[in-house]
């Protein structure tokens, strides 16, 4: 097993995620083998599996990375839902896309499945760490609360997605009138 607080390992780590960036910009997903990204970090394949299973993994890893320290402190520090913590949750989602899109050539239904996943996921634990720190409602029922989440860590990704999709990019304050009141009132609704 791999001591993975070893710095040779986390240099490795990183050279493996920065070649795999690099070829995202520059090739399609599905068209990047392992021997592309081995070649680019200088690292042989065997080393490359050492690390990671596959380039789908890999991809997971940059992806929760990316959308990890994008997450404001306020927001993991939350105690509760509120208008400021969605609207937060909302504009690092559709900027997130954004930057995604803008790196990646996102040419692969594979490539935009696994980051829809991730992120989809990535905000329903957030949402619901929220939801389980105060409201004593899902605190009695940890299953409700993550229903809850993902149902709301969806509309909340599917409508950044969308915006992106339409072009309305620079166009946030419409995209917060619409999102917030949608997910607040469902909220509501299932606290009531």
């Amino acid at each position: 097993m791999v001591n993975q607080q070893d710095p040779r390992v986390l240099r490795t780590r990183q050279l493996i995620r920065e070649a795999f960036r690099e070829l995202l910009q520059s090739k399609g997903f599905d068209s990047i083998t392992i021997n592309d990204i081995a070649q680019k970090a200088t690292i042989n394949r065997a080393t490359f599996y050492a690390h990671y299973l596959d380039k789908y993994a890999l991809l997971e890893e940059i992806t929760e990375q990316a959308f990890r320290e994008m997450i404001p402190e306020e927001v993991m520090d939350a105690l509760e839902f509120t208008d400021e913590i969605c609207d937060q949750l909302i504009l690092l989602t559709h900027r997130y896309l954004i930057d995604f899109h803008q790196k990646c050539r996102m040419d692969s239904k594979s490539m935009a499945t696994i980051v829809d996943e991730k992120i989809k996921e990535m905000l329903k634990q957030t949402i619901v760490s929220i939801l389980l720190k105060r409201d004593n409602f899902y605190r009695e029922d940890r299953y409700h609360a993550e229903i809850i989440s993902a149902m709301t860590g969806s509309a909340i990704y599917g409508a950044a997605l969308h915006w992106l999709t339409v072009g309305k990019m620079d166009q946030t304050d419409s995209l917060l009138n619409i999102v917030r009141p949608y997910v607040m009132n469902g909220l509501e609704l299932y606290r009531n």
